[in-house]
């Protein structure tokens, strides 16, 4: 095992953007040969764990390795997410503000709200009940109406549907959209998010890709679930210097 060490593997692939399982075994099989490849997997795992490697896909790490992007939701996401809870407990939902996105942008935008994602069946008595108590709440609105009736206020709510095996997760109890989602969102919501669409994008996801660890596969899985897979796929090749 003394051959299996971090200090090994860091001098290895210290300098490499991304390696795989099989590299790793390789490795390690050049140091020893009767190494089994159940004990390297194992050696894979505790790696993780402890924070020396990061899995950025399947089978696929890397030492270079960030933090994770977590969203924090605020004083308003919390209430809206108990109000959904308490009238509508079985319903799957998120819920996000895009002042999270400041910290990926190259020009500001005054144009901040909170998104909210629930099930199809239940977008319409979500939207109907939240807007009894926040009155700028809109139920998937259009280019147009954003620019008519939104784009001037700080306060909107937007009720949209979640897409299904929508990847999320869970900060202090309530349930909040990845990284990866959000990122997929803003491309193919381009008429919620028509405000950062084109090199806008591009400059938010290079920003993300650089300061944060990104789980490629779950991204592209969730892209596919929205019809974007292939397109984004390619902007991030372009992104991270991919063939």
């Amino acid at each position: 095992m003394k051959q299996l060490n971090k200090e090994n593997l860091l001098a290895e692939f210290d300098k490499t953007d991304s390696f795989t399982t099989d590299n790793v075994f390789n490795f390690y099989k050049s140091l020893n040969p009767a190494v089994k490849r159940k004990t390297v997997n194992w050696r894979i795992y505790e790696f993780i764990q402890n924070g020396i490697l990061g899995r950025i896909g399947r089978g696929v790490y890397t030492i270079n390795l960030k933090g994770g992007f977590k969203i924090i939701p605020g004083k308003k996401e919390k209430s809206i997410s108990l109000a959904i809870k308490k009238k509508f407990p079985f319903v799957s939902y998120c819920v996000w503000h895009t002042s999270i996105l400041k910290e990926f942008h190259h020009h500001m935008t005054n144009l901040e709200f909170i998104i909210v994602e629930v099930e199809h069946e239940a977008a319409q008595p979500v939207f109907h009940h939240l807007k009894e108590a926040y009155k700028n709440t809109f139920l998937e609105p259009s280019k147009t109406l954003f620019n008519d009736f939104i784009s001037g206020t700080k306060d909107a709510v937007i009720v949209k549907t979640l897409i299904s095996e929508a990847p999320l997760q869970k900060i202090e109890g309530f349930s909040i959209p990845v990284l990866e989602k959000v990122l997929v969102d803003l491309y193919a919501d381009s008429d919620i998010f028509f405000f950062i669409q084109g090199n806008e994008f591009l400059n938010i996801l290079s920003n993300a890709v650089e300061k944060y660890s990104i789980n490629y596969d779950k991204l592209l899985r969730y892209a596919a679930r929205r019809g974007k897979r292939e397109e984004l796929k390619k902007i991030l090749n372009q992104i991270t210097g991919n063939k």
